[in-house]
């Protein structure tokens, strides 16, 4: 099926690293390849030449100039298959991945480009990009073929033809360096996805004969400022150029980069497009990403005393908490199904954290010197390789076998986002009140799902889906904690994702007896009306706030609350993406239920 994709490789001045790729490109594929040199001086047209003789399927095409990683652009024009793959004179992809890629793209219509996992040679590593490809904030939406990503190395990437032309390619005014980066995104623009596909393996020695570094940072600062001034909104790409020009007054490579921008302005100006809001707000989720505060890692000192299901790890968020995480961990390290295990210490100052290194040193451990609430989820979820996550309150405990069986279920059924389970309150271990909303709700899911289908989550009786989780953002960084939950499972659901719950996913809590009652209830309040004018329309939105202020005691803490939600209304308003029919229809299905329940009043 490699005959299906043309491998189109741009060189200049690399006669020998070119012989090496071709030699292993024909030796290991029956794809047709096209070189194109950029006004080589070498020896390089020649080499080429040499293999297009052969008769093998090489075909040379001659610029009278260097038009850089544009002459793709030229390749992909002669092309005559359906996908192509770009090929750097010193890279190649591995045997049966082009043949894998074309059975991919060719499964998935509206994936536009596919990212190969790149190994380094000599010595098959993997490159440091990897693991961020793998880890991607922006997850997997449901049917795609592996997490959706925003970049990519051009020497590693396997795409539709179609798609390629239809966005321009690589950009002339770019010419080298960051050129991935437009590519991407105006392909996100145009509705494609491009997803890492680490099947698809492309090898890459890099050439002894790179530009200095200083060179490729001087193109690299040029670029992304390019970028913003092509793409980006307006005071995106100002707050760009003044952090640019303030960088530049103590750095050579900076000044260079500017002011070469600054020579392509004008262009710039002719081809700015800005992008659409979709693409734009998974810019700016990439970018939060980055600035997350980070915590410190400690590694376990010790291996899990028992075999560990490589499937989920837990996470569980902490602060001040010692005595009842002492507990659950204890528990949890009792259970039948031990998974690694994460604890984010929100900042506590009880000793938390070297009560966990002492006494369970087979548990990872990331201290953050600040409380994040539920956004410590994320820091450890960003850390994370195992497919699924579940969610292990200070004070909650998953039975034994509850989570095996949670993740078999996500094993059997790929559209399954999340599970939640059923919960147990100590100590006479009586259901939770919200238990009967769960076995009996009213919304209607597809017939394969193996209970009843769910448009929420609750953090910490639920194991969900690693991918989905990234592709939603996670938990949103305004909500801190109260009622965190809702926003995510809404966004889950607009994105096609099932939620289940299930009667033998069996969690016992034992609430915790230091709490701030009071507070909790202003988060909760303040939360659930930012959750309802994110997502849900105008109608329902005030409905809904009609309702939930009617429950709440008339107080000076609701006073809060509302007050405290007033305040974010402009960020609110900027951030608002409402959600569709489908599952409007199903939020409105749960509202008779929610005026009625014993466990959503805002009392305390």
């Amino acid at each position: 099926m490699s005959g299906a994709v043309t491998v189109v490789v741009a060189t200049r001045d690399r006669a020998g690293t070119l012989a090496d790729t071709l030699t292993r490109l024909t030796d290991e594929h029956d794809s047709p390849i096209i070189v194109v040199d950029n006004a080589s001086r070498d020896d390089t047209a020649a080499v080429a030449a040499r293999f297009a003789d052969r008769g093998g399927g090489v075909r040379l095409i001659r610029l009278d100039h260097n038009a850089g990683a544009a002459a793709r652009t030229v390749g992909v024009r002669a092309a005559t298959t359906e996908y192509v793959a770009f090929a750097d004179d010193d890279s190649w992809f591995a045997p049966g991945s082009l043949d894998h890629a074309a059975a991919v793209l060719g499964a998935h219509p509206d994936v536009g480009l596919i990212v190969a996992r790149t190994v380094i040679e000599p010595g098959g590593h993997d490159d440091p990009i990897e693991s961020a490809l793998r880890r991607s904030p922006l997850g997997r939406r449901p049917g795609l073929p592996g997490p959706e990503v925003l970049g990519f190395l051009a020497c590693a990437v396997v795409m539709r033809t179609r798609a390629y032309l239809a966005v321009g390619g690589f950009s002339p005014l770019l010419w080298f360096g960051s050129e991935e980066t437009l590519l991407a995104y105006d392909l996100d623009a145009a509705g494609w996805a491009l997803c890492h596909v680490p099947a698809v393996v492309a090898h890459h020695r890099p050439s002894p004969d790179r530009p200095a570094p200083q060179w490729r940072r001087r193109l690299h600062i040029r670029n992304d400022l390019l970028i913003s001034w092509l793409r980006r909104p307006l005071s995106v790409a100002a707050r760009h150029t003044a952090a640019a020009a303030w960088a530049a007054l103590g750095d050579a490579d900076r000044r260079a980069g500017l002011r070469a921008a600054l020579v392509r302005a004008p262009q710039a100006r002719r081809g700015r497009r800005r992008l659409p809001r979709r693409t734009e707000e998974r810019i700016v989720r990439l970018a939060r990403t980055g600035r997350r505060p980070a915590g410190t890692r400690v590694r376990p000192a010790a291996p899990s005393p028992g075999p560990v299901d490589p499937r989920a790890t837990v996470v569980t968020i902490t602060h001040n908490r010692r005595a009842e995480l002492r507990a659950t961990l204890t528990a949890m390290r009792e259970g039948r199904d031990a998974m690694a295990m994460i604890v984010v210490d929100n900042g506590s100052t009880d000793g938390t954290t070297q009560m966990v290194c002492e006494e369970f040193p087979e548990v990872t451990v990331i201290r953050s010197p600040v409380n994040l609430g539920a956004l410590g989820r994320d820091l450890a979820i960003a850390d994370i390789d195992t497919d699924y996550v579940a969610f292990c309150d200070d004070d909650t405990r998953w039975r034994p076998g509850s989570l095996r069986r949670a993740a078999d279920l996500l094993d059997a059924h790929p559209l399954l986002g999340s599970v939640t389970g059923r919960c147990l309150v100590g100590p006479a271990m009586t259901e939770d009140p919200l238990t009967p909303e769960l076995r009996y709700s009213p919304v209607p899911g597809p017939a394969w799902l193996p209970g009843p289908a769910l448009l929420g989550v609750m953090a910490g009786l639920s194991m969900l889906r690693v991918d989905a989780f990234r592709a939603v953002g996670g938990f949103h960084p305004r909500m801190w904690l109260g009622g965190e939950e809702e926003l995510l499972a809404i966004d889950l659901a607009d994105q096609g994702w099932q939620m289940v719950w299930a009667e033998d996913v069996v969690i016992e809590h034992h609430p915790s007896t230091v709490r701030e009652a009071t507070a909790r209830r202003i988060l909760g309040i303040r939360n659930t009306l930012w959750t309802l004018w994110l997502r849900r329309p105008a109608r329902s939105a005030l409905r809904r706030t009609r309702a939930v202020l009617a429950s709440a005691p008339r107080d000076a803490a609701t006073v809060r609350a509302v007050g405290a939600a007033l305040a974010g209304a402009v960020w609110v308003r900027r951030e608002r993406r409402v959600v569709s029919d489908r599952v409007e229809d199903g939020l409105t299905l749960l509202e008779d239920t929610q005026r009625t329940s014993r466990a959503r009043r805002y009392v305390g």
